[in-house]
């Protein structure tokens, strides 16, 4: 009999996106998830606070409207994010020109800043909320398309990392893991800050601001 051919099937993604709870416990409160995913491949192989977190959830903030995502990383870190619309005053500001009332509101500070992400798996990507599910849309049709992100990261000194090696110098004794509820309160800050941004002009700035500037005044930044 001839050989059966056989032929290596491409990888895929592992995540999963159960369907979508109606309330989500999280921290305080409650949020109406409009992303849920687990993705075992983020998950680190053994048990702690991390193995019954979900690794991307989204929601629209109930108090200031803005988008939130908290998405785990590759080191099994939580990060979060809020985006804002193309008529925020900060949109398109590098993260390092925020103004230091915004910047500053979240552990770690805000350090990272970028356009909605159009390409890769949902599961892992920062982009608008789109519910789980749904098809995806080509380039360009999306009216959230033209948002702009603003995260933090908690792989600092004295966080835990569950994956990965961190350099020496960032190693000490008491590391503390910051879980799904830590990254939830420092989201809703960043949320408000922004949003508290967008009603006032920057106090005592002879200049408006400038999209990728990093001139604001030094009192003000």
């Amino acid at each position: 009999m001839p050989k059966r051919k056989t032929s290596k099937a491409l990888a895929r993604t592992k995540s999963t996106a159960p369907a979508l709870q109606q309330r989500f416990a999280i921290a305080d409160t409650e949020i109406r998830p409009e992303q849920f995913y687990r993705l075992p491949e983020r998950q680190p192989t053994e048990r702690g606070p991390w193995s019954d977190e979900p690794e991307k959830i989204a929601w629209k903030d109930h108090e200031t409207g803005l988008d939130c995502i908290i998405l785990r990383q590759e080191n099994s870190t939580l990060s979060g994010y809020v985006s804002v619309d193309p008529d925020h005053p900060l949109h398109g500001y590098n993260h390092d020109a925020l103004p230091r009332a915004v910047r500053n509101v979240c552990h770690g500070c805000v350090d990272y800043a970028e356009p909605c992400r159009k390409y890769g798996p949902e599961a892992v990507r920062v982009c608008h909320i789109r519910p789980t599910g749904t098809p995806s849309h080509a380039p360009g049709e999306d009216h959230h398309d033209d948002k702009w992100w603003f995260g933090f990261r908690t792989s600092h000194s004295g966080d835990l990392v569950p994956v990965g090696m961190k350099p020496h110098r960032h190693r000490e004794e008491g590391e503390v893991y910051r879980d799904m509820h830590f990254v939830f309160h420092e989201v809703r800050n960043l949320a408000r800050a922004l949003k508290a941004f967008t009603h006032r002009p920057v106090e005592g700035s002879s200049k408006p601001l400038q999209i990728g500037s990093r001139a604001i005044d030094e009192d003000q930044a």
